[in-house]
């Protein structure tokens, strides 16, 4: 994938999705509300301002890209419709088939191999973050009816962290991980796996 737009590319994931796609030689749109705050300049980088809940400001921005990524996010524990509605957004101004990367949740799923421990973690995660999860999961649910080369990636608690470089992955989601991811390994993955067809329409569990 040669020409990539990251859409929420001014959030602290979006941004490292930013930089690792373009070290890795990718022409990249950086979409955001206020796409000057990401503060960065590059000979192949554009910027434009688009509002991920507006499908016809989407549609103008993400026109000609081989690939999407998707690093929209809430802030705070409350009712959210942003995973949704934003992934609708997008998927409304793709075409069949298009290539799309959107970031979800461990939090999602317990994996069968999980002890009581962390299962008793993730049933305390879940009741407190059940909004965000909610969102998430219709998200999910959408990409899997939408007829684009989808993937959901799932990491762990997100941390600001230097990247291990050797991130631990499930595909399927149906191994227990850790239970942080460094944002720098997960942007490392999403950008490494963008052309990967073994992950066109799967859920991908990450951690650190």
């Amino acid at each position: 994938m040669s020409s990539l737009a990251v859409v929420a590319a001014t959030g602290r994931t979006g941004r490292l999705v930013v930089e690792r796609a373009l070290a890795a030689g990718h022409e990249v749109t950086a979409i955001a509300r206020e796409p000057g705050n990401l503060g960065l300049e590059h000979p192949r980088l554009t910027s434009r301002a688009a509002d991920a809940l507006d499908p016809e400001s989407l549609r103008g921005a993400l026109a000609g890209h081989e690939a999407v990524v998707s690093a929209l996010g809430s802030t705070g524990r409350g009712p959210t419709t942003v995973y949704s509605a934003g992934t609708a957004s997008i998927v409304s101004a793709l075409p069949p088939g298009a290539r799309l990367v959107a970031i979800s949740s461990a939090g999602l799923a317990t994996p069968p191999d999980a002890g009581p421990g962390a299962r008793a973690v993730s049933r305390i995660l879940r009741w407190v973050l059940r909004h965000p999860y909610a969102d998430m999961a219709r998200m999910e649910k959408l990409l899997a009816h939408s007829g684009l080369a989808w993937t959901a990636v799932r990491p762990s608690g997100l941390t600001d962290r230097p990247g291990t470089g050797r991130p631990r992955v499930s595909v399927g989601s149906a191994e227990r991980l850790g239970p942080r991811t460094a944002r720098a390994d997960l942007a490392a993955y999403v950008v490494d796996h963008l052309a990967d067809p073994r992950i066109f329409g799967r859920v991908v569990a990450i951690s650190s």
